[in-house]
């Protein structure tokens, strides 16, 4: 299954993008690939089918999916996003996501260590 998986992401996103380092992400079927300064982090994600991420709330973030489909539900009101839109979470909304396609996307946020990178 890992080789498939590898296979697959090598066709979503470019190689310059999959040597990044990778983020901790506590949900299964999340890979996240990392690119940060001191102001802001940028995260390449890949959701795998079926992926749902729990409410939750943190800093102000932004995104942008580049194919597949998520919808998210902020502070109760529910979106559906499809490759080419743009996403905004404020800093503290409620907010949780399901995704019913396998799904790319790159999210940023005003924390540069949002997420922490694996070693």
């Amino acid at each position: 299954m890992e080789a498939s998986r590898s296979q697959s992401t090598q066709e979503t996103l470019p190689p310059e993008i999959i040597s990044l380092p990778k983020v901790e992400v506590p949900v299964a079927g999340v890979t996240g690939y990392c690119l940060n300064n001191d102001e802001k982090q940028v995260v390449f994600f890949i959701f795998e089918e079926g992926v749902s991420f729990p409410d939750h709330a943190h800093c102000q973030q932004r995104g942008m999916l580049i194919s597949g489909e998520m919808t998210m539900e902020i502070e109760g009101k529910t979106n559906l996003y499809q490759a080419g839109d743009q996403y905004v979470v404020p800093e503290g909304a409620h907010h949780r996501a399901n995704f019913s396609k396998r799904t790319v996307l790159v999210d940023m946020s005003d924390t540069p260590e949002r997420y922490k990178v694996s070693a």
